[in-house]
């Protein structure tokens, strides 16, 4: 699994969320919880019919506060400006940076299969990013930047269904 190393410019996004604390080990539920509430409420048709932004995908982040332990999950669209937000959406400025993209392995997510695999192949992504990746590459995680989960048409109901994590990522330093 090799990643596309790509610098992508400053974007800005907007949609719905929530705020949840991860030093208290709520974020996964709270997560999971926010998902089931945007598919319950189609928060997604809802937002692309308010938002209409230019193409067609969706940005999962985790911002966290610099603070507390408390984050705030978005899952939004990318946006030219914020005019068109509602009260009740979210929104975020993501700086330029230099990315690792990560395109997780297909999966079969067509009508009646189960959901949950595509849950657990993500998952397994992200562990493999920072567990075995990582320490092989010549990059560190850019601390400073924001990573994110982009979804776009290739994972809907298809049976090769992949979505890409955008790590930011710097050069390593030799020691």
């Amino acid at each position: 699994m090799n990643p596309v190393i790509v610098k992508k410019p400053a974007f800005k996004v907007a949609g719905y969320g929530i705020q949840t604390n991860v030093a208290e080990g709520n974020y996964t539920k709270d997560v999971a919880s926010f998902w089931s509430q945007y598919e319950g409420e189609n928060l997604e048709s809802k937002m692309y019919e308010i938002l209409n932004p230019p193409k067609h995908g969706e940005v999962g982040l985790c911002i966290p506060a610099l603070d507390s332990g408390n984050a705030t999950y978005l899952l939004g669209v990318i946006v030219e400006d914020f005019n068109q937000v509602t009260g009740d959406m979210l929104t975020a400025s993501v700086s330029e940076a230099e990315y690792a993209v990560f395109t997780t392995p297909p999966l079969d997510t067509s009508e009646g299969k189960d959901q949950k695999d595509f849950v657990k192949v993500i998952k397994s992504t992200w562990k493999y990013i920072f567990e075995e990746w990582f320490p092989g590459s010549n990059y560190i995680y850019d601390e400073g930047k924001l990573d994110f989960e982009f979804y776009d048409e290739r994972c809907h109901s298809r049976v090769d269904t992949v979505m890409e994590i955008y790590v930011p990522v710097k050069e390593r330093l030799e020691q």
